[in-house]
């Protein structure tokens, strides 16, 4: 994820201030949190400070670290009652593929998320496993998408099909095929208590 417009940037900068508050209020030093986080200590200070352009993984981590949703950690405490994406050419874009394909987070509110997702021919998107007893369930509207889950056996999903599946082991979504391959993606995750 790179911050380079003035959206991106305001959204850099609000990720800056909800990690420090988070952080602040668990009463972590910057190594403490780190650890807690998954990510350095480097990282997290220049995340702080809102030089850092992270990741998907890395925003995942700082979530589960803190034991709130991606969409809290974006979000922060200011939720109004209806979440309202008029545009969703204009969600941000929280991952993009090697081959064109992105992924936006449309809406979401603790421990829900709505995102749309497509994938370029070859593209491939692995994640490890979300907190215990996530479930996802994804639309596939163009193309096919190949879903693994676990060690289990590739699923093709193709146009029009639907899939649920425990999101709480590594997943791999992939596009095996010639065209664009899109799809909508609820997850829902659970939260449990951070110690």
């Amino acid at each position: 994820m790179h911050f380079v417009t003035n959206a991106a940037n305001t959204q850099a900068e609000h990720v800056a201030a909800e990690v420090r508050r988070r952080r602040q209020e668990h009463g972590w030093t910057l190594d403490a949190a780190a650890g807690r986080l998954g990510v350095s200590r480097r990282l997290l200070a220049q995340l702080e400070a809102g030089q850092a352009n992270p990741s998907l993984s890395t925003l995942l981590s700082i979530a589960v670290g803190f034991d709130i949703s991606l969409v809290d950690l974006l979000a922060g405490d200011d939720k109004p009652s209806i979440t309202l994406q008029a545009d969703n050419a204009s969600a941000p874009v929280l991952w993009t593929g090697e081959h064109g394909g992105e992924a936006r987070l449309l809406v979401g509110s603790d421990p829900l998320e709505l995102w749309h997702w497509s994938l370029a021919p070859g593209d491939v998107r692995s994640s490890d496993g979300h907190r215990p007893n996530a479930r996802e369930v994804l639309l596939v509207t163009a193309g096919a998408v190949t879903l693994t889950v676990g060690s289990g056996d590739p699923v093709v999903v193709k146009r029009g099909q639907s899939a649920l599946f425990r999101s709480d082991e590594p997943h791999t979504y992939r596009n095996d095929g010639r065209s664009a391959a899109t799809f909508v993606l609820a997850v829902h995750e659970p939260s449990g208590g951070v110690p």
